[in-house]
């Protein structure tokens, strides 16, 4: 069984363990970029300005532009990485991890990326129409991960729906099956999630379930033996038979003619009876061949 991932609040929204926070330092904001341009321009200013007495070499000029040149190309190789990775996450859930720069209150935002764009050299993730930088990323979630967590949400809602248990009375009989029904048919993964980060509404769901049995209802755990059980074609016809064997015994006593057994007996005199007609026809029409030779015989001699 695959390890989980992230841990949830109880608000059921996802919380990492990371403890990074891009939303304030994001690369691009505002004019805080320095492309070849500027930096000619602060070069160009810095040779103008330079002492006289001991000029710059130029050993030195060519060095500080290769270095910004191999800065520069790893800054575009880095935004080509982070539009690969975007791409690769189109239709996938994620967390993203978003610090507001006003507060800096730190919040979790978890949904599908929708699409991907480029908005002012910024990788952008599309969710729920709203977009998020690639900055922002915090978590992927596995297929498997983000199942269970929809059914936990889903179960907590429906058990946070009724009432405290002081007020809890069989009329919600139907509602408790539906929970209990969902939780059994969640399979080990599942499961194991739920008692990881839902402890206390099992314990609560458990205190439901003992208050309904004080009204003489019971909850049965399903059989794994009985639900893994494969259904076979014998089972089939063994089952159509004996509905086919059912209808006809209740057809026999609306009508009276007897029972299945003297139905079938009936049946066979008559097959019977109708064997001795064919033979009787067969001795019939050999006389009677036999007949029209000694005739023809006769007719023949004479």
């Amino acid at each position: 069984m695959a390890g989980l991932v992230a841990p949830i609040d109880d608000d059921g929204n996802i919380v990492t363990k990371t403890d990074s926070g891009n939303s304030l330092t994001k690369r691009g904001k505002g004019g805080n970029v320095v492309d070849s341009d500027t930096f000619l321009t602060l070069l160009v200013a810095e040779m103008q300005n330079q002492d006289p007495l001991e000029p710059t070499s130029n050993t030195e000029w060519v060095s500080q532009y290769a270095t910004f040149t191999q800065v520069q190309q790893l800054s575009e190789m880095g935004d080509a990485m982070d539009q690969l990775r975007a791409n690769s996450m189109v239709g996938k859930e994620v967390v993203m991890k978003v610090t507001n720069e006003s507060t800096g209150e730190v919040s979790y935002k978890d949904g599908i990326v929708e699409y991907v764009l480029n908005e002012n050299g910024k990788t952008m993730l599309v969710i729920d129409g709203e977009k998020y930088s690639i900055d922002d990323l915090d978590s992927v979630l596995s297929d498997e991960y983000s199942e269970a967590l929809g059914k936990y949400r889903e179960w907590t809602a429906k058990l946070s729906a009724l009432p405290s248990l002081q007020f809890l009375t069989e009329q919600y009989e139907g509602a408790l099956k539906e929970l209990f029904d969902d939780y059994y048919a969640m399979d080990e993964y599942q499961q194991s999630f739920m008692q990881q980060y839902a402890g206390d509404d099992l314990a609560l769901f458990q205190q439901y379930l003992a208050k309904l049995q004080l009204y003489g209802i019971e909850f049965e755990v399903p059989d794994e033996d009985a639900a893994d059980k494969q259904t076979t074609l014998d089972d089939i016809l063994d089952s159509f038979n004996k509905k086919m064997d059912d209808i006809l015994e209740k057809l026999n006593s609306l009508t009276g003619t007897g029972s299945t057994d003297d139905v079938e007996n009936a049946e066979g005199d008559g097959v019977e009876d109708a064997d001795e007609t064919d033979d009787a026809e067969k001795v019939e029409g050999s006389e009677e061949t036999g007949e029209t030779e000694e005739d023809g015989n006769a007719s023949e001699e004479g």
